[in-house]
């Protein structure tokens, strides 16, 4: 038997790429949707709060409004950490931005 002076060179076959399925997409989509929209509204509540408590005391003195000692108390505390709810703010808007790639990477077509 002569040896083949014919050389074969591999062909490249196309990458098939598999989506999920429709339900798969529909149920992951929703929940992703939902988690999002929670951690937003709970970084924009973060947030009011950082803004709400040092300012709450003055506008109550300016507007006259009977507030108790124990409200006082309540609000001088808090406003004295306006940094912890602006920080969780921040965190909660990161975590939304991790779960909404998170889901854009699960329902993207694989190869």
């Amino acid at each position: 038997m002569e040896p083949s002076l014919v050389t074969a060179t591999p062909v490249a076959q196309p990458i098939r790429r598999t989506a999920p399925d429709a339900i798969t997409v529909l149920v992951v989509g929703l929940i992703g949707a939902v988690a999002v929209l929670t951690l937003i509204t709970a970084g924009v509540t973060f947030f009011a709060l950082a803004v709400a408590f040092p300012i709450a005391l003055p506008i109550a003195q300016q507007f006259h409004v009977a507030v108790s000692a124990t409200d006082v108390a309540i609000a001088e505390q808090f406003a004295s950490v306006w940094y912890v709810f602006a920080g969780l703010g921040v965190a909660s808007f990161a975590a939304a931005v991790v779960v909404m790639v998170a889901v854009i990477k699960s329902v993207a077509p694989r190869d």
